[in-house]
């Protein structure tokens, strides 16, 4: 082996270009070949997870309970625009009760005093879920309707004989949450009568509708002024009292609740038409987004 090495001639290897470079290309390729070997196996050991490996677990952010505040459910807010209804003259015997009460919606009952069938009729409208009214007769223009008894706010009265014939309607019946007056044309223009009335039923906390059967009517003012809550009659749905004429009062009624939000209208207790006319019309317009509420659900 020895004398094999000793035969090489170092030198005429030593001047050969061609096999120098050759070399030298060798070494080259084998560097980079090992070089790639160890890339592909980094890449592999670092990306490649195998299948029966678990994958590490990220740590779980601890959860966080809300708090619900305990209460009273808050009432949901209903939109559209707000009728009131008032059937006035209740009371009497002749009234067919079971169709009004048969409507199914919010009404409000004005029931007259001193009549043998008020106090009867009031608490069965207000267990059918009705609110009830004192329908207050208060002193016309026409004196051909005045009646010169207990019964009748007139404006021959004083401020104490006023508040005497109030506590005196009120206590025919129980139930009323307020006042709208029958007729009283006269008195609910007079200044001082209506003073009077409303200095009367503050104290009982009551609230006033002024049926507006006078444009000159101060009732709506003077309940304001003195601060008893209050609110005016807008349209009076059977003053024609047609089928066909309460579905157009009713129309304008509806008209004037979609202009402002909110309307009154009074109708008889007394007038198979209008009770028929309510019936049909309200749930239908019911359907339309009108809402019907109780009178004491617009006063101010």
């Amino acid at each position: 082996m020895r004398s094999l090495f000793d035969k090489i001639d170092w030198k005429a290897l030593a001047e050969n270009k061609r096999l120098k470079f050759n070399i030298g290309l060798a070494v080259v390729l084998v560097i980079f070949f090992l070089i790639a070997i160890d890339l592909v196996f980094s890449i592999y050991k670092y990306r490649v997870i195998p299948q029966t490996e678990e994958r590490p677990k990220t740590e779980e952010r601890p959860k966080v309970e809300k708090k619900v505040e305990k209460g009273p459910a808050k009432p949901l807010r209903q939109k559209g625009p707000r009728i009131a209804i008032i059937l006035d003259d209740a009371g009497g015997a002749s009234v067919n009760y079971v169709r009004i009460f048969n409507i199914k919606q919010r009404l409000t009952l004005a029931i007259l005093p001193h009549l043998g069938t008020s106090a009867k009729f009031a608490k069965q409208a207000h267990d059918a879920g009705l609110e009830v009214l004192l329908h207050m007769p208060m002193e016309p223009e026409n004196p051909s309707f005045i009646r010169y008894d207990d019964g009748m706010v007139l404006c021959s009265q004083s401020n104490e004989d006023i508040k005497k014939t109030i506590e005196s309607d009120l206590g025919t019946f129980s139930f009323a949450a307020g006042i709208n007056n029958h007729e009283g044309s006269r008195a609910t223009s007079n200044e001082r009568v209506m003073r009077a009335v409303m200095e009367a039923i503050k104290p009982r906390h009551l609230f006033f509708i002024d049926s507006k059967t006078s444009s000159s009517s101060l009732a709506h003012k003077m309940a304001v002024d003195l601060d008893v809550p209050s609110a005016e009659n807008n349209v009076f749905l059977d003053s024609l009292a047609s089928e066909a004429g309460i579905a157009g009062r009713m129309k304008q009624l509806v008209a004037i609740a979609r202009a402002r939000g909110s309307a009154i209208g009074i109708g008889h207790a007394t007038r198979p038409s209008t009770i028929y006319m309510l019936q049909k019309l309200m749930p239908e317009y019911a359907s339309e987004g009108v809402r019907f509420v109780f009178a004491s659900e617009l006063v101010k």
